[in-house]
């Protein structure tokens, strides 16, 4: 039988974390093993009780919750951290320290599922570097390694990863310049490319190209930057 998830819950809003607490008691694989009203509170708790995931306000008095999840833990064993706030302005903040996901208050049933799923996944070997997405007002942080390609329309970047596509405010010199260093290399003036995915680059007429991925799937090379990628392949 599988252990259930030890979960630790930190909010200073007592209505707040009770709800919190009160969705994850409706599952079954999961405990919470403490709730917390500050964040010097929560730190005693994690040393105490060790939790696996911590879902964690921001917005707290005293110690808030960004401090709070740099400090939890030891770099050996550090619990998983969800952040739960009413704003979505800290998402990249919340990339930084680590965090599986960041869920926007107020929490319903399915959301609370997913962030569970997220945390329990996250608290596998890790994925690799991740990247900050913000498709509307919720925040992923998606495997690099996941990233197919990433095509874009006006000031918005569709990212089509192994999984799932998403929608995220940015241009794509800036998301270009970010996913660099990472292998990324352009193939069209508005679409750039996974080179680790990349199993193939041939001709396909009218000096256009074609890329072909590890997934089968095929994509245009425009002739202005086909060197880069095949540079990149040899």
């Amino acid at each position: 039988m599988i252990a259930p998830l030890r979960v630790m819950v930190v909010d200073d809003e007592p209505t707040a974390r009770q709800r919190i607490v009160r969705l994850l008691g409706e599952m079954t694989d999961v405990a919470v093993v403490a709730e917390c009203g500050s964040g010097r509170e929560a730190l005693a708790a994690a040393a105490a009780r060790r939790p696996d995931v911590v879902f964690l306000d921001i917005a707290m008095p005293g110690l808030d919750g960004l401090d709070v999840a740099r400090r939890l833990g030891t770099p050996d064993a550090r619990p998983v951290v969800v952040f739960v706030t009413a704003y979505d302005e800290h998402a990249l903040a919340a990339f930084r320290v680590h965090a599986a996901d960041y869920v926007l208050k107020p929490v319903d049933r399915e959301r609370m599922r997913d962030a569970v799923e997220h945390a329990r996944r996250s608290a596998r070997p890790d994925p690799g570097p991740r990247f900050a997405v913000r498709d509307g007002r919720r925040a992923h942080f998606v495997p690099i390694a996941d990233i197919l390609w990433v095509e874009s329309f006006g000031n918005y970047a569709r990212l089509h990863t192994t999984a799932a596509r998403f929608i995220h405010r940015a241009t794509m010199e800036g998301i270009a310049e970010q996913l660099a260093p990472h292998g990324f290399v352009r193939i069209h003036r508005t679409a750039i490319v996974n080179g680790a995915r990349v199993v193939r680059l041939r001709p396909a007429g009218s000096g256009q190209y074609e890329a072909l991925l590890d997934t089968g799937l095929r994509l245009r090379v425009s002739r202005t930057f086909r060197h880069a990628l095949g540079a990149l392949r040899r």
